[in-house]
């Protein structure tokens, strides 16, 4: 079982309190230590990083805020605050969720849970690299899974922030990984980018009316964005007829 090891930085005893309670009651989150000053939190974690903070924002010294921008960027924060008003600046600064205190132990554990499903996620690897002879590609899904992906059942990809899912007719597939990772894993002839969240089999087109890029297989059509116009063209106009 995936552990996350934590740490809560909250100036005040009693919050501390209910959140290490809290943390007792998850078995997969182990509370490493608590700190009332962040600048010791600071140096504390320069030389023992974890994956989780428990944040508090209006601190003495230093607040929650300033000390998120000094944090390894591969840290998970999940804010704890009295004050609504701090919500949007931690989103900003891209935290995994935002509790209002005084919050329930089911919303404590729907954060936490949300920590989970996010470093889950970013244990899974990259896909294997191919070679110009192979027909397939392994990758791993967010249900944990390794599944061998035939680039001949390939129909799109979409990347949606740090994720991709890979459409075929029947199934798709999700996974931690980046637009160019699997780019650069296609065989270039056969794959083109229509947009910047979009990667499509050139064989399975169908026809494009205007913009869009209509399958065979499924209902979805694809958008082709002004960017990548003209050089999906290109590519597509090598495939043609003469």
């Amino acid at each position: 079982m995936k552990v996350i090891n934590c740490i809560i930085v909250e100036d005040e005893q009693y919050a501390i309190n209910i959140l290490s309670d809290f943390i007792s009651k998850v078995p997969f989150i182990n509370l490493e230590h608590t700190f009332n000053n962040p600048i010791e939190a600071l140096l504390h974690l320069k030389s023992t990083p974890v994956d989780l903070i428990f944040l508090d924002i209006n601190m003495p010294e230093l607040s929650g805020i300033d000390l998120i921008k000094l944090l390894p960027k591969n840290t998970e924060i999940i804010i704890t605050s009295g004050y609504s008003e701090f919500a949007v600046a931690g989103f900003e600064n891209n935290v995994l969720d935002y509790l209002l205190k005084p919050y329930s132990f089911e919303r404590f554990l729907q954060a936490s849970q949300k920590a989970l499903d996010k470093l889950l996620l970013l244990d899974i690897p990259k896909p294997t690299p191919v070679s110009e002879q192979s027909d397939s590609f392994y990758l791993k899904t967010d249900h944990g899974r390794i599944v061998r992906i035939n680039f001949n059942d390939i129909i799109y990809i979409e990347g949606l922030k740090n994720y991709c899912s890979v459409f075929t007719e029947h199934e798709r597939h999700i996974s931690l990984v980046s637009m160019k990772t699997l780019a650069d894993n296609l065989p270039q002839q056969d794959f083109a980018r229509t947009h910047k969240s979009y990667i499509i089999a050139l064989k399975r087109i169908k026809s494009i009316d205007g913009n869009m890029v209509m399958f065979d297989k499924i209902k979805e059509k694809i958008p082709i964005g002004v960017t990548y116009r003209d050089s999906f063209f290109a590519q597509l106009n090598n495939k043609m007829f003469k």
